[in-house]
């Protein structure tokens, strides 16, 4: 004879999502409901507690690593998982091909770089190092996964000449106008590790 808890247990075994992290069903909130994380990509569903529990999260697919299966750690804080790492390019060399492939189709689009731009992998702090603009640590920013420098300025020139009224000038209007000129770019600095 079946009971109403086997019952029950059977319908939850059935219904209630498991965390796809740690493979327990997922807890109710305090108000007695299912609360859940889902990355919007790859739908893993996870306990909201995983999010601040350091579990390990692949730098590339942004999934969060199962408790049964071992993300590699690239020793600067990023870990792969193992899928990713299937295609991860770990090596400038290795990186060379690719960038060819992209110099040849901007080419094909009749966009030909003029300069050989070095094109380097590097470690997750260098190329946040390279960006100025986050002073004040105010405010998370994400990894930077690539970067590539240029210079431009911006200067106000005079639309209209200005009036004389009285003794002042009056009627001025001015437009911000970019100064651009062609400069060279020192390198492309982009995170190893990543996925073809």
């Amino acid at each position: 004879m079946t009971t109403i808890s086997q019952i029950l247990s059977c319908f939850k075994e059935f219904t209630h999502p498991k965390c796809e992290v740690c493979h327990q069903f997922i807890p109710n909130n305090g108000a007695g409901l299912i609360e859940y994380r889902c990355h919007p990509f790859w739908s893993q569903k996870y306990c909201p507690l995983h999010e601040h529990d350091n579990t390990a999260r692949c730098c590339s697919c942004e999934r969060l690593e199962s408790w049964n299966v071992r993300y590699i750690s690239l020793g600067d804080g990023r870990s792969l998982c193992l899928e990713c790492m299937e295609s991860s390019i770990m090596d400038t060399g290795d990186c060379q091909p690719l960038y060819h492939a992209i110099r040849d189709y901007y080419e094909g689009m009749n966009m030909k770089l003029d300069q050989q731009i070095p094109m380097l992998l590097v470690e997750r702090q260098a190329p946040n190092e390279a960006i100025v603009g986050e002073k004040n640590g105010n405010y998370h920013m994400p990894d930077t996964r690539g970067l590539c420098l240029s210079e431009e300025q911006t200067v106000t020139s005079i639309l209209k000449r200005p009036r004389l009224g009285g003794h002042k000038v009056v009627g001025m209007r001015t437009h911000p106008r970019k100064l651009t000129r062609k400069c060279e770019v020192a390198a492309i600095l982009v995170l190893y590790g990543l996925p073809r």
